[in-house]
């Protein structure tokens, strides 16, 4: 027999808030303008330096209105997610009736011990064998993605990275001791993928958050990647300065000048083994040997006119100074 639903309240732990606008957008505008209150779960990955698309700083600039959130509702990998999550949900609950499963949807979640961090769990778990409360995340994705993120060298099954900072973040937030990871990969059948609270892990996102959201209410911008920084400074004021005072930059000068030397050094080396393989190759399309294989085969490529978007940006250059 199924276990009914439990109905989510505030608890010791975290308020509650509920979105119950008329309209779904209504309700997706409203979470917006909760979100920008504090850092959720899908924030942690950035933060975090996780997320391969985002900086702090990219999250930074959302956070205190400088740009407006990305609208990403049309992306099909979205539009699929959105689609999906609802029926893997209900599957998840037909496969495990010992557990009362809640839709998250329209619930949001704030911490009292800790107000920055807001989360939206996709569902919650009551296990009355334990009396414990878990996270149920429901995630899509393809099947390379399948095959590379959610799989480890050795090809056993494993929760990304990002998606981990995310739960550990829901699990400080909320009190909650374990989860689980519903997930469509891309195989025959959607993958359960169980997590357990790590209070090193849960200190390390509660510390991130709330140093990250002291940028936010300070108004100051966090570390800067090199990728950021002709978004900061598209236009500098500043000419050449000198710094031959600092240490720190001599060093990182320094380095930077021996690493060039390196990759000069295997440039050149490269470049004269590969000219003799292409001479063993010779008359062949290629040679395999000792578990390599080195190939020289001719192609035809087709001309054609090439058009070249105007683009703004700064380009980095580092060369040696000659001494007067």
């Amino acid at each position: 027999m199924m276990a009914k639903r439990m109905t989510i309240k505030d608890t010791d732990a975290y308020m509650v808030r509920r979105f119950r606008q008329r309209t779904k957008a209504a309700r997706h505008d409203a979470w917006l303008k909760a979100r920008a209150e504090g850092v959720g779960g899908s924030d942690m990955a950035t933060i975090l330096g996780l997320n391969r698309y985002a900086t702090p700083y990219d999250l930074w600039l959302e956070k205190t209105g400088r740009r407006a959130h990305e609208d990403i509702s049309d992306k099909w990998s979205v539009v699929r997610g959105n689609a999906l999550e609802a029926e893997l949900r209900r599957r998840f609950r037909r496969l495990h009736p010992e557990w009362q499963v809640t839709d998250g949807t329209d619930i949001g979640i704030i911490s009292r011990s800790h107000p920055v961090l807001h989360a939206s769990l996709d569902g919650f778990i009551w296990d009355s064998e334990t009396e414990s409360w878990g996270v149920l995340e429901i995630k899509t994705a393809n099947a390379g993605r399948g095959r590379t993120d959610w799989h480890d060298t050795d090809g056993n099954l494993r929760a990304p990275g990002y998606y981990m900072a995310q739960v550990t973040h829901y699990m400080a937030a909320t009190g909650f001791t374990w989860g689980v990871f519903y997930a469509d990969i891309g195989e025959a059948e959607p993958v359960e993928v169980r997590f357990d609270r790590d209070e090193q892990d849960i200190e390390t996102v509660i510390h991130a958050a709330e140093e990250f959201w002291g940028f936010v209410t300070r108004d100051e911008m966090p570390m800067l990647t090199g990728g950021d920084v002709a978004k900061a400074y598209p236009e500098p004021s500043q000419g050449v300065a000198s710094a031959d005072d600092d240490p720190q930059l001599r060093e990182l000068f320094a380095r930077y000048a021996k690493a060039q030397e390196r990759l000069s050094d295997a440039k050149d080396e490269t470049a004269t083994l590969r000219d003799a393989l292409i001479v063993a190759i010779g008359d062949r399309q290629g040679i395999r040997c000792a578990g390599f294989e080195a190939t020289y085969k001719p192609y035809h490529r087709k001309a054609y006119v090439r058009k070249v978007a105007e683009s703004n940006g700064r380009t980095f250059r580092f060369k040696t100074l000659k001494e007067d």
